[in-house]
């Protein structure tokens, strides 16, 4: 998503004309916080970062602005958004602050403290990382954390401190439980900046020099490499086959063959090319939406999405046709060891308000998921129903048809984020993940650029998870974009999607930022050895590989290179 700039003087406005509430005057004379008591190994913890230098991925923005060192001066501010002592940034990509220590210091926690006042838009940050170094180059991440339920419903705080504590939190590849500190030279701080996000001090408390416990952190940021957590796919390419317009969310066997292989311009196959399909929808005939709580989607689109996927000539049988044409021309998919083609298929999101989903279990029993109605608990059992219908239906429609040529490597959870804490939706998940793992399947997962809770797919039960830039679809979105979603990915250990649509066919603005992300893949490193998912719009690529412009056709081709280990920038 992409914001139009507000004036950078608004809140001082607001707060001028008494929009706002009028709050407390600034304290500047807070003590700089220096020691904290003795740590159990003779000496006293102190806030080795006090005074020292810091760089910044981007400046501060006005009426908030950094003049050097604010960040590190010990000052903290008070709950006035006017006090001197806050420094803000404005959208835009991640911010990334990073500390030099000067030297090795045993470090026992990192603490960044923030301001929220939503009716100022001023939120704290969806995610705030922390991450650690010995030189400043290759870089361990400590801790990756969201802010607390009271960002999304409007309730105080106003301050809030996001911390890595070694005790609490532990020291990731320290290869000692008991260690108490990390020994390092470098700290980093990295945070997502959706509205406003004022920060007035990142404190990082520990001693000089190396004590007992002290370890070196070794875990290295890595892309979720393709293997068996991904199902064997390393190229995923996104079908959508819900209700269009034309028919086109239908696919047959024509459609499906330049997806399966690289075809040239009399449609010949020459080499396997994305070595699996994720089939998703979006809306059924009746409007409805599969993937958002607006006009959310019910029992009989969930059966209707159902029909049409497995139906005789459908979908599927449609894929699985095509596979084995492909196979007749190149062999086995990909090369690999298996005749069955991997497939991912999704499961749509349970949304509410919703009071007609129908006879789930079988006694006539028809949910509301609406929590105000039936309260949270009930709702998310409700929830938890039509999940467990429709993995079933489509596990035993999968069964009975018995394709010759396909493999059901997973399911794929449709909503991009997690909702609110207070909507149970982390339960939800970890439930269809549950469910999905009890039917020997795994669970794929493509958040959105700053969803919320994006960095606990791991815990939420994820196996594959691409990570969105959502770089194309505005005009004007910044190519650091890309690079913002790339140091995510990397760091949380996520596959990366490119993102392209209709537009690359005549637009040649819209083509070069698809090369952008062709570029991106060579210049930050997931272009090889990493999982990847392909927004192409609906058909994209089957139009490229069928247009008489050379350069289109050109699109076609370098996605084939690149997906080869071949594309040069």
């Amino acid at each position: 998503m992409k914001f139009r700039r507000i004036g950078s003087y608004l809140l001082s406005a607001l707060l001028l004309t008494g929009i706002l509430p009028p709050v407390a005057q600034a304290d500047s004379s807070h003590p700089q916080l220096t020691s904290t008591g003795n740590n159990g190994d003779g000496g006293y913890e102190m806030n080795v970062a006090l005074g020292k230098p810091y760089t910044v991925s981007e400046p501060a923005n006005d009426p908030y602005p950094d003049t050097g060192g604010e960040l590190t001066d010990g000052v903290l501010a008070s709950d006035d958004p006017a006090d001197e002592a806050w420094t803000g940034f404005y959208k835009g990509s991640s911010r990334v602050i990073t500390i030099d220590l000067g030297s090795d210091q045993s470090v026992s926690s990192i603490r960044a403290n923030f301001l929220q006042i939503p009716s100022a838009k001023i939120q704290y940050p969806n995610a705030v990382s922390i991450y650690t170094s010995k030189n400043g180059k290759d870089w361990t991440a400590l801790k990756h954390a969201g802010p607390p339920v009271a960002f999304w419903i409007g309730v105080n705080p106003p301050q809030y401190t996001f911390e890595w504590d070694a005790v609490k939190d532990g020291v990731p590849g320290g290869g000692d439980k008991s260690s108490s500190a990390v020994f390092s030279r470098y700290v980093k701080v990295r945070f997502t900046t959706k509205d406003w996000v004022l920060l007035d001090e990142i404190q990082v408390m520990g001693q000089d020099g190396h004590i007992k416990g002290a370890t070196v952190p070794n875990e290295k940021e890595l892309y979720l490499q393709p293997g068996a957590q991904t199902g064997g796919i390393s190229n995923l390419a996104l079908l959508y086959n819900g209700h269009y317009n034309k028919g086109l969310g239908d696919w047959t066997t024509e459609k499906l063959i330049p997806y399966l292989a690289h075809v040239d311009q009399n449609g010949t196959p020459s080499d396997w090319l994305f070595d699996g399909i994720l089939y998703l929808g979006l809306g059924s005939p009746a409007g409805r939406s599969f993937a958002m709580s607006f006009n959310g989607s019910n029992w009989d689109d969930w059966k209707w999405y159902l029909d049409k996927t497995f139906a005789t000539d459908g979908d599927l049988d449609a894929l699985n046709v095509a596979v084995g044409e492909v196979m007749k021309e190149l062999g086995k998919p990909g090369g690999k060891s298996t005749d069955k083609y991997p497939v991912v298929l999704m499961v749509p999101y349970p949304a509410e308000p919703q009071t007609n989903f129908g006879d789930v279990d079988g006694d006539g029993i028809t949910e509301n998921f609406n929590a105000a109605q039936v309260g949270a608990d009930a709702s998310l059992a409700s929830k938890k129903k039509a999940v467990d219908w429709y993995i079933d239906q489509l596990i035993q429609r999968w069964d009975a048809k018995g394709y010759n040529n396909l493999n059901l490597a997973g399911l794929y959870w449709l909503n991009e984020e997690v909702a609110p804490d207070g909507t149970n939706d982390a339960q939800l998940i970890k439930h269809a993940s549950n469910i999905v793992h009890d039917n020997d399947l795994l669970f794929y997962w493509i958040p959105h650029l700053r969803g919320y809770q994006f960095f606990t797919w791991k815990e939420l039960g994820f196996d594959a998870v691409a990570y969105q830039p959502n770089y194309f679809f505005q005009a004007d979105s910044p190519l650091d974009r890309v690079r913002d979603a790339a140091d995510w990915a990397k760091s949380l250990g996520m596959g990366m999607e490119m993102e392209f649509d209709e537009r690359i066919l005549t637009d040649a603005n819209f083509r070069q930022k698809y090369y952008d992300y062709l570029n991106g893949a060579i210049q930050l490193g997931y272009a090889k050895d990493t999982f990847r998912a392909y927004y192409q719009g609906n058909d994209t690529l089957l139009q490229a590989a069928r247009s008489d412009e050379p350069a289109v056709r050109a699109t076609y081709d370098d996605m084939y290179r690149l997906i080869k280990g071949k594309y040069r920038p």
